[in-house]
C-alpha cells in the first residue's frame, strides 16, 4: 500500500511538471463609448503566451456577422505576444450593445476566452436602403434611381463629396427633396450584370466616408437571350455518348434583336471543355438559336459561359452563363 501511494504521488508530480501553453490577455473588454458619423469601429486585444509550451489558436468566432476578427499570429512560442484585431461594421439604424468574440486555444486551463467590445452608435444619416438597383433599358444611354436620405437632428445634410467605384457610376444629392440620385451610364466597359459602390463624404466627420452604398444592376442589351442563362441537368450514363438521348446532349438559347435591328453574330465559343456552339439564324438576322452540344460528358457540376461577338456598336460582345449538372442515378 505504501509503494502504491508513493507511485501515485510521483505520477501527480510528473503531471504538474508537464509543459503546457497559457493564454493571457491584457484585457478582455473595451468600451468605444458613443460613436457617430462613422461606418465601422476597429480595435485590438493584446495577448501573450505565458506558458511553457506552444500556444495554438483557432480562428476567432465573432458573435454576429457584423464583426470580423483575426488572430495574428495564431501560433506562439512561450513568451511570444500577439493581437486579436477586429472590425465592427456599423450598418444598423441604431446600435447599443456588446459585440463578443470567442477565442479558443489549446490552453488546458483556459481553453475559451470571451472578448467584449461595447459601443453605442447613432448614425448621422438615415438612408432607407443599404443598396440600390439600377437597370438601363434597351435604347437608353443611362438610367437613374433614388434613395431617401435624412438627418435625425434636422440639420443640413452636409454631404460635400461623392465618390464611386467606377467612372460609369455617378451620384448627386438633392438636398431639397432629401434624395441620393444614382445614375448608370451605358458603356462598352460596363458588364451586362454589374456591381459597384458609392461613398458619401462629410469633411466635418473626418477622412472616412459616412456611408457606403452598394450599387447593383443590369445593362439591357439590344440582343437578348432567352433564357438569360442555361441550366443543364441530366443523369450520368457513362462516357459513351451513344448511351444518352439526343435531348440530353443538346440545348439551345434563343437570341433576339430587341429593337428589330439586323445583327451579325460570330466567334461563339463556350468555356466549358467538350462543349461546341453553333449559331443558327432564323429570322433575317433578328432571331437566332444558340445551340450547345456536348462532345464529351462532364463529371459532376461545372459552370462556364458562352461568349460571342456582335455587329452592334452598343453591344460588341455578349455572354450567356451556362451551368451543367450531371448526377448519378
Amino acid at each position: 500500500m505504501k509503494i502504491s501511494a508513493l507511485c501515485f504521488c510521483a505520477s501527480v508530480a510528473c503531471l504538474s511538471l508537464q509543459a503546457s501553453p497559457r493564454i493571457q490577455f491584457e484585457t478582455n473588454f473595451f468600451d468605444f463609448g458613443h460613436l457617430a458619423g462613422v461606418e465601422s469601429a476597429s480595435g485590438t486585444f493584446k495577448f501573450k503566451n505565458v506558458g511553457d509550451a506552444v500556444l495554438k489558436l483557432d480562428p476567432p468566432r465573432p458573435s454576429c456577422g457584423c464583426t470580423d476578427a483575426k488572430a495574428s499570429p495564431d501560433t506562439l512560442a512561450p513568451g511570444e505576444s500577439g493581437v486579436i484585431s477586429y472590425k465592427i461594421n456599423l450598418d444598423h439604424s441604431m446600435v447599443k450593445n456588446e459585440k463578443m468574440i470567442a477565442i479558443l486555444s489549446n490552453d488546458p486551463q483556459t481553453p475559451s476566452v470571451t472578448l467584449k467590445a461595447q459601443l453605442a452608435y447613432d448614425p448621422v444619416y438615415q438612408i432607407n436602403e443599404k443598396s440600390i438597383r439600377v437597370t438601363v433599358p434597351v435604347g437608353k444611354d443611362e438610367a437613374t434611381e433614388s434613395l431617401t436620405i435624412a438627418r435625425p437632428d434636422n440639420q443640413p445634410l452636409g454631404i460635400d463629396r461623392i465618390t464611386t467605384s467606377q467612372e460609369w457610376i455617378s451620384g448627386a444629392i438633392d438636398e431639397k427633396q432629401g434624395l441620393i440620385n444614382v445614375t448608370i451610364k451605358r458603356s462598352t466597359q460596363v458588364p451586362p450584370h454589374f456591381t459597384g459602390s458609392l461613398k458619401l463624404w462629410n469633411s466635418k466627420c473626418g477622412n472616412v466616408p459616412v456611408r457606403t452604398i452598394s450599387v447593383i444592376g443590369e445593362i439591357e442589351g439590344e440582343l437578348a437571350a432567352s433564357p438569360r442563362g442555361l441550366y443543364w441537368v441530366f443523369a450520368e450514363q457513362g462516357n459513351d455518348l451513344k448511351a444518352y438521348p439526343p435531348t440530353a446532349l443538346s440545348k439551345s438559347v434563343q437570341l433576339k434583336s430587341v429593337l428589330g435591328h439586323e445583327v451579325e453574330i460570330k466567334n461563339a465559343k463556350c468555356t466549358i471543355k467538350g462543349t461546341s456552339v453553333e449559331v443558327v439564324p432564323k429570322e433575317g438576322g433578328k432571331l437566332f438559336d444558340l445551340v450547345l452540344k456536348l462532345d464529351e460528358v462532364p463529371h459532376g457540376f461545372v459552370t462556364g459561359k458562352v461568349t460571342l461577338e456582335t455587329s452592334l456598336q452598343s453591344m460588341p460582345q455578349m455572354e450567356v452563363p451556362v451551368t451543367i449538372s450531371v448526377f448519378k442515378q
